[in-house]
């Protein structure tokens, strides 16, 4: 086979196919595997976790031969989280969504307004607008949480005070 035989067999190859197939399989494998083993690691890491706190009460019954002390078992568990610090979660994960839908959309307005020859793209102007719903609705939560909880914020509060 010459060389001249080798080019005109390369230039037969459909190379776009061939990258956007490949592209299709790789998006598919992080799509649906990445989430997968997100679980997985997660499911992993409460496991070891149960099983160390298991282990130092195994040992502390062992050494004690009798009771536990209950301050022991209240500092193996982990803290539960204030009202406060999950409304304040809720308003972080709010800002985001609606920062990011925010920028999304004027990205697409910008995008559309400067180009000559460019198409409306409503694909990510509806992904932009779902986000700033989700966000909005965060920060509904937040600020209708902080109204109706606000005596048991209050309540939280002078129970740490003391």
């Amino acid at each position: 086979m010459n060389t001249m035989s080798i080019l005109l067999a390369a230039n037969s190859w459909d190379f776009p196919e061939a990258i956007d197939e490949f592209t299709g399989f790789v998006s598919a494998i992080l799509l649906m595997g990445l989430p997968i083993v997100i679980a997985i690691l997660v499911y992993r890491r409460k496991v070891n976790e149960t099983n160390k706190r298991a282990q130092v009460l195994m040992t502390a019954l062992e050494k004690n031969a009798g009771t536990v002390p209950e301050e022991l078992i209240k500092n193996l568990n982990k803290p539960q989280k204030s009202i406060k610090e999950k409304l304040l979660g809720k308003l972080l994960w709010g800002i985001l969504f609606s920062l990011a839908g925010l920028g999304l959309v004027i990205a697409v307005i910008v995008e559309y307004r400067t180009e000559v020859d460019c198409e409306f793209d409503a694909d990510f102007l509806a992904i932009g607008l779902i986000l700033i719903a989700v966000g909005v609705a965060f920060l509904v939560y937040y600020f209708v949480g902080c109204r109706a909880l606000q005596k048991e914020i209050e309540a939280e509060e002078k129970e740490k005070s003391v």
